[in-house]
């Protein structure tokens, strides 16, 4: 089904603020509940096929994602007068929801619409998604009323026509034209779509297709004023990926970054870990290197790039022309989960770059906490024998500078340390490790 779909939900939001607004709270105090907490997602998926969702970039921030960002503006802004705020991806609301957590209310419900009418500004593509973000905050400012004691009726117009600038339009294209008019000095709260486009026109860190939620966010910053604020959810490859480091430094050269969370999964039905960023437009240019992760996953004195070659196996192997001579033909697939083990049995035609053993192998792909057939996540494979050997670019290849097989083993043993485990998760969430993480690896 289409997003269009969702609009049975925004018609049951109608319903609900109807009963609530006119004071009928005693039989509908529980779905307010959860109306405010998880259901507007788990509609979504009810509603709305998977494909659909992927394809729109449909995944709304709830449960401990939320948390973590409501306690995020609570540490990095509390202080604040109520600011604007404003979500250029709104969604079904949520970062909004947690947005005026934090606002003051007035005396009564219509006089705190009044203040926040002016103060909640949304973007999003889809009518459904507006209406329920809209009847969705009526909810919130209500029950924050009845839960102080100052609740009152709202008079139909009024919630009807509540958050006019919570709107359908390209949030994209309104971050451009903020960006070449005064900029935008309020909360700006990001969870964009984290699928993959072209790079923009004129893009300076990034060409061919990237990161959506590296383009929103670059744009974000773009448009805020100085001393502007970004609150973001984020996919963690861009912290932690080795493609975005041009993207990373140019965020930093002009956001001050006050604190980079990594979360972890973004949900039980979402399988990307993500960080949650916040950050303030600077007033003047970047002051030094910025720490994207915590300090247990920073570069240690020795590294395993001191001594060994670190690299990606050669082979692509739905590229490459199965030419050249017959070889040993490496693959994660056949690999052991850890330990040693000889040549391959299976054999491939490459005229490429080939390796002599020994060496050691680390499989790609990985999540955090987790390896594959038993290994620890990062664990290598030593790979021996007296041919050399075409590997699959799904492994990482460290080959010993000097030292043979004995500096293999060393090396083995610091991948099957715990603390190898525990750097890596804090040094890269995203599912491929990457040459650059392993080269920073500590040695010992």
């Amino acid at each position: 089904m289409s997003i269009t779909a969702y609009g049975s939900y925004a018609r049951q939001l109608e319903t609900l603020v109807t009963d609530v607004a006119a004071g009928h709270w005693r039989r509908v105090a529980d779905d307010v509940t959860h109306a405010l907490n998880g259901q507007a997602s788990g509609e979504l998926r009810r509603i709305v096929s998977r494909a659909d969702r992927r394809a729109t970039g449909s995944f709304f921030t709830t449960g401990g994602v939320r948390q973590s960002y409501e306690e995020l503006l609570s540490r990095n802004g509390a202080s604040e007068r109520t600011p604007v705020i404003w979500d250029p991806t709104c969604g079904a609301g949520d970062l909004l929801l947690a947005g005026t957590a934090q606002f003051r209310l007035g005396a009564t419900p219509a006089e705190t619409l009044t203040l926040w009418n002016r103060r909640v500004r949304g973007h999003d593509l889809h009518d459904p998604f507006v209406s329920v973000t809209r009847m969705r905050l009526v909810l919130a400012l209500l029950e924050r009323h009845r839960a102080v004691g100052s609740d009152a009726p709202l008079m139909e117009h009024r919630w009807r026509t509540a958050f006019p600038r919570v709107q359908v339009g390209d949030g994209l294209q309104a971050l451009r034209e903020v960006s070449d008019a005064r900029g935008f000095a309020g909360r700006l709260l990001l969870n964009p779509p984290y699928g993959t486009d072209a790079a923009p026109p004129g893009c300076t860190w990034s060409t061919g297709r990237t990161s959506l939620a590296a383009t929103f966010t670059a744009q974000a910053t773009a448009a805020m004023a100085s001393g502007g604020r970004l609150f973001a959810v984020l996919p963690d490859v861009l912290r932690s990926g080795s493609r975005y480091r041009t993207w990373r430094d140019w965020i930093a050269e002009r956001m001050e970054l006050e604190e980079i969370h990594p979360h972890g999964l973004f949900d039980n039905y979402t399988d990307v870990d993500v960080f949650l960023l916040s950050a303030r437009r600077r007033t003047r240019g970047h002051s030094g290197p910025v720490a994207w992760w915590p300090s247990s996953a920073l570069a240690s004195d020795r590294v395993i790039g001191d001594h060994f070659r670190v690299g990606v196996g050669p082979v692509v192997d739905n590229r490459d022309p199965h030419d050249g001579p017959v070889v040993p033909y490496l693959t994660a697939k056949e690999l052991p989960g850890q330990g040693e083990t000889g040549l391959p049995q299976r054999k491939r035609r490459f005229g490429g770059r080939l390796l002599d053993p020994p060496f050691v192998v680390i499989r790609r792909t990985s999540r955090p906490g987790q390896g594959a057939k038993g290994g620890a996540r990062g664990t290598g494979v030593l790979i021996q024998g007296d041919r050399p050997v075409a590997v699959d670019n799904h492994l990482i290849v460290a080959e010993p500078l000097t030292g043979g097989v004995a500096r293999c083993r060393e090396l083995l043993e610091v991948l099957d340390g715990p603390k190898v485990v525990h750097w890596l998760d804090e040094r890269i969430r995203c599912r491929h490790l990457t040459v650059t993480v392993v080269r920073s690896l500590p040695w010992g």
